[in-house]
């Protein structure tokens, strides 16, 4: 349990023969995530709700008749919680997801609700090299790009760099090369025909390679392929023209709408400034692929953002890496890809600035504090089984 400690970093003990009034006034009526234990330290229930107190009130108390029989077997075997108040729907969700891995590893993946993240893998230098979606990030030859936040999306961002670079669709026939027999896409001018030998397969995985290159660099691309439409415009060649303004349209999808997070998975890398413990307050967490931890819980606006920002950087720089994590990965792009003003900003470390953080910091000391509640406001609830 020394894991769960280092999460959740207070505690409680439970006598149900002990003033029940002064226990509770020993937990903070606030968001928490915790874990309900017996007097051997066995994990009962995590939870995580918008009031600690009175959930533990709920759960432990006496003083409903009609729930009396399901709160005495708590009551029973209760007597130690430990928990950590979180501030934000980020670090809630960062936070259950730690204690439930490490409490229920057996069962937590079907329990919790939380999916791992989406990417596409290629390897350019393959025998026959092609985009495939995945969840699984293991350490093969090539690159993961993404995260995507369905299946779907991750089979619409196939399609559209396969139509946009003229990529083989068909694998079997590929596989065939340079013996093969080409298919229709060829004759409609859409393939290049590895398969057949029209062009050789290591000039294929060249194209693979400038694919993979523009799916998370578009803009350059969409650059230089505007300035060959304008040289071509220039020369009278209009029907090139035409074909270069089809191209840039499909390109200029890359780095958008579903794909707008699409990066090598090496340099999936943020930091985020969260809604902090009240109002004008934000947390700092540093996220890595395989890590996220929080850097820094600011009481107000940072004084000297240049200190922060050399925190960041030095963290960054002498973490010890870790295998990549598409469960963790997947908790943190739930909330790259949902609605701004539910939770807090995103910078990617590669744009880290003083004035990025001081414009973090604002808009997030600008979101809605969570109202105060007198329920128990349970968002997640994973129990032994």
């Amino acid at each position: 349990m020394s894991q769960v400690r280092e999460i959740l970093r207070s505690a409680i003990e439970f006598n149900p023969q002990d003033d029940f009034e002064v226990f509770l006034r020993q937990a903070p009526a606030k968001w928490a995530v915790y874990l309900l234990a017996d007097a051997e330290e066995r994990p009962l229930q995590l939870l995580c709700v918008k009031n600690l107190r009175y959930s533990l009130k709920h759960r432990l108390g006496e003083d409903d008749p009609a729930q009396l029989s399901k709160r005495a077997n708590l009551r029973q075997v209760v007597r130690k919680i430990s928990w950590r108040r979180v501030d934000s729907a980020f670090e809630a969700d960062i936070v259950y997801y730690e204690s439930a891995r490490q409490i229920f590893p057996e069962t937590y993946r079907g329990m919790v609700g939380f999916r791992p993240a989406w990417f596409l893998h290629v390897n350019p230098e393959a025998k026959f090299p092609r985009y495939v979606k995945t969840r699984d990030l293991d350490e093969k030859p090539g690159v993961y790009l993404g995260p995507l936040d369905d299946k779907h999306a991750a089979a619409r961002l196939i399609e559209l760099v396969e139509d946009s670079f003229d990529l083989c669709r068909y694998y079997n026939i590929l596989t065939e090369s340079p013996h093969g027999r080409a298919c229709a896409y060829k004759e409609m001018g859409k393939c290049p025909a590895p398969c057949d030998g029209s062009i050789s397969i290591e000039q294929y995985r060249r194209l693979i390679e400038w694919s993979a290159q523009t799916i998370v660099d578009p803009g350059h691309f969409v650059r230089e392929q505007k300035n060959r439409m304008a040289a071509a415009s220039e020369e009278l060649r209009f029907e090139l023209a035409a074909k270069i303004k089809t191209f840039v349209e499909q390109v200029s999808q890359f780095g958008k709408g579903a794909f707008r997070h699409v990066r090598r998975l090496a340099d999936f890398a943020y930091v985020t400034l969260q809604p902090g413990p009240g109002a004008g307050l934000a947390k700092v967490f540093l996220i890595l692929p395989g890590h996220v931890e929080e850097l820094a819980d600011l009481i107000c606006e940072p004084a000297r953002p240049s200190e922060l920002m050399r925190l960041i950087l030095w963290t960054a720089e002498h973490r010890p890496s870790a295998a990549a994590d598409a469960e963790q990965i997947g908790v943190v792009a739930h909330h790259l890809f949902g609605p701004k003003q539910t939770g807090g900003v995103f910078i990617p470390l590669a744009d880290i600035s003083e004035g990025a953080i001081a414009k973090a910091y604002k808009s997030v000391s600008r979101l809605k504090q969570p109202e105060e509640t007198d329920v128990e406001g349970v968002i997640k609830e994973l129990q032994a089984m």
